[in-house]
């Protein structure tokens, strides 16, 4: 008699445990199963209602729907105007990013811009303007202390003027300065800072090797420094601390009567004689 009988026990099935390595697998298939079901349905509900549900993302009223932050020039219809908003307009038949960079092309005079959906049917527009720093030229043509030429007329002719070479005069809005030009923008917005006491009325940027600063007070330097025509930072330090000796030297009692100065030398400021220029 077969021994399983005698033991009284009977025989249903066999059951088999898997190898660990399909076990993974199976597990795995079932994961990206469920990621792919999730990704559909999230895919789906997005579809139905972010490009079908048009009545949700319209513009229904400019004044309550749109956010314009802006500068001192750029007003908000004009703004609307430039991006195409009107009543009406789904959000998402705006092409943001194409209208960004349409818009930065055509207003050299913003700096940053930012537009951002609120949902459902907001939007909000962020825009930063240049400030001026100094004039370069008739016509409006002002420049920031990035170097970037644009147009602003209102509230500028206090501002110290950049003379330069024959060509400086017909440049346009939305280039940069470059060379001495950029130097001497760079030079003004480091006079801007709280703890200098004087201020430039001109600089002339038009020689090779150095600038030559008129005062408001009508006394003139020849100014340079090591690494003029270099955008960094460290440059940029050391022309403060050359222009602040200078100031100084300028400043003090046996400085005051003197017209004209040097500074075109590293670590040195001296007045120049009576008669020399």
């Amino acid at each position: 008699m077969n021994r399983f009988a005698q033991s009284g026990r009977r025989v249903t099935g066999v059951v088999t445990d898997l190898p660990s390595g399909v076990k993974l697998a199976l597990a795995l298939a079932a994961c990206a199963a469920v990621l792919v079901i999730s990704v559909w349905g999230v895919w789906t509900l997005f579809t139905v209602y972010y490009f079908r549900a048009q009545s949700l993302f319209v513009l229904r009223d400019l004044r309550s729907s749109v956010v314009i932050v802006t500068g001192r020039t750029l007003t908000p219809d004009l703004i609307c105007e430039k991006l195409g908003l009107r009543e009406g307009v789904n959000l998402f038949a705006i092409p943001i990013e194409q209208k960004r960079r349409e818009l930065l092309e055509q207003a050299p005079n913003i700096r940053e811009i930012s537009i951002v959906r609120r949902m459902p049917d907001k939007l909000t527009v962020t825009i930063v303007e240049r400030e001026p720093i100094a004039r370069v030229g008739s016509h409006g043509r002002v420049v920031d202390e990035e170097g970037v030429v644009f147009i602003r007329y209102a509230g500028t002719g206090g501002l110290p003027l950049i003379k330069g070479a024959d060509e400086f005069s017909q440049i346009k809005p939305g280039e940069r300065l470059h060379g001495n030009e950029l130097a001497a923008a760079r030079l003004i917005h480091s006079t801007l800072r709280p703890e200098c006491s004087v201020r430039l009325l001109a600089v002339d940027a038009s020689k090779l090797d150095y600038l030559m600063l008129t005062f408001s007070d009508y006394r003139q330097a020849k100014f340079a420094w090591q690494g003029m025509s270099d955008d960094l930072k460290e440059t940029d330090l050391r022309m403060q601390r050359h222009f602040d000796n200078l100031v100084k030297a300028m400043e003090s009692e046996i400085g005051k009567p003197r017209m004209m100065w040097d500074a075109t030398l590293p670590e040195r400021v001296f007045a120049m004689p009576v008669g020399v220029q």
